[in-house]
């Protein structure tokens, strides 16, 4: 076992889902063996991949004795994680995409950082990256981004990470504040302590069958977390592929993007977080808003107006909003060319006589 500079010989068990990444997974399973810190159980979840992934799941299994391989029926990446974590023994936990690469730094960067501010999760900044590899040149990219002109492997050289530490609560905010390249939603990014994922002594699991099954879970991780440190350096690389499930399916996205909302709404609420209730609100019915404009299909419009009603009625109205939102969602409950001639006037109005843009 790897001895730290603290004494520790944690094991850390790294889930990794497959399916439908040949082309990739060889380049992700490397980029986690290389890792600095080596006392790693890999679990490469096979979820039914109809391709040669399960084959090479099981070529690094004979040559690594950290690697353990689960070969499932298909049953999606919210199950495929769930299998991981019920096979895990580890006492923190990373999640890490098939198709992504990780640096080299990352798992003790992000494991030093959590111990050494008594936090039970750290996340890193992430680098988004083309389907051949190259980073994406974005408004996001900080000093610390990789050059955009040479393909990344994770052995990249990095600076000292700049480390924030929040509670629980501050951290959720960050979910609603923080900038593109601090992922906050996502599972990936991450290392968890084993106890994030037990709530009130009942196992916490991803939703099976839910695309955007992230934003159903990692609030509640987070919550549980209590503190959390939060790394500035982007450690992550995150690939855009066209055929992922959130490319392939961003016409769907829309209903369980809402229904997590709402849940976290519920959540807040329980939890008599009443800011975060209000943040989560604000973004939800917005998003539904922006979700209208991006869909142009009569039916989806129409299911969206629905969401729209119920968010409004149930929620929003309930709430002390300043007069210029209130009069905007009025708008839109009305119908949406009486919220764009409302938004126009009041954009109109405060360029106007404020210089300022409408929120």
């Amino acid at each position: 076992m790897e001895k730290r500079a603290d004494g520790s010989t944690d094991l850390i068990s790294v889930i990794v889902p497959i399916y439908k990444v040949e082309k990739y997974l060889r380049e992700c399973v490397n980029s986690i063996l290389r890792q600095t810190y080596s006392t790693l159980e890999i679990i490469l979840v096979d979820d039914g991949s109809p391709d040669r992934c399960g084959r090479i799941a099981d070529e690094y299994a004979e040559k690594d004795p950290r690697v353990k391989v689960i070969h499932r029926k298909n049953g999606g990446l919210s199950e495929a994680r769930n299998s991981g974590l019920r096979e895990a023994t580890g006492l923190w936990v990373v999640f890490v995409d098939s198709d992504d690469v990780i640096h080299e730094k990352m798992i003790s960067t992000l494991y030093d950082a959590a111990v050494s501010t008594g936090s039970r999760m750290a996340w890193c900044a992430i680098c988004e990256i083309t389907e051949d590899g190259y980073p994406v040149i974005s408004g996001d990219r900080n000093d610390e981004s990789p050059s955009p002109d040479k393909k990344v492997d994770g052995r990249e050289k990095i600076e000292e990470c700049k480390v924030s530490v929040f509670t629980g609560q501050e951290a959720e905010k960050q979910l609603y504040t923080m900038s593109g390249n601090q992922q906050c939603l996502v599972a990936w990014n991450k290392i968890y302590h084993r106890d994030c994922f037990y709530e009130n002594g009942e196992p916490i699991f991803y939703p099976p069958g839910k695309i955007f099954e992230d934003g159903y879970t990692t609030y509640r991780l987070i919550y549980q977390a209590e503190r959390v440190a939060v790394l500035s350096q982007p450690l992550y690389y995150y690939r855009q592929r066209d055929g992922s499930i959130m490319a392939k399916n961003a016409y769907r996205i829309y209903e369980p993007a809402l229904e997590a909302g709402l849940l976290r709404m519920d959540f807040y609420k329980r939890q008599e977080e009443k800011e975060l209730y209000l943040l989560e609100l604000n973004m939800t019915i917005y998003s539904v808003i922006r979700f209208y404009e991006r869909i142009l299909v009569r039916k989806e419009r129409k299911n969206l107006r629905r969401w729209f009603g119920k968010i409004y009625c149930d929620y929003f109205v309930k709430e002390h909003w300043p007069l210029a939102k209130r009069i905007r969602m009025k708008a839109f409950q009305i119908g949406y060319p009486c919220y764009k001639l409302v938004s126009s006037f009041e954009g109109l109005y405060n360029r106007l006589h404020h210089g300022t843009k409408v929120h």
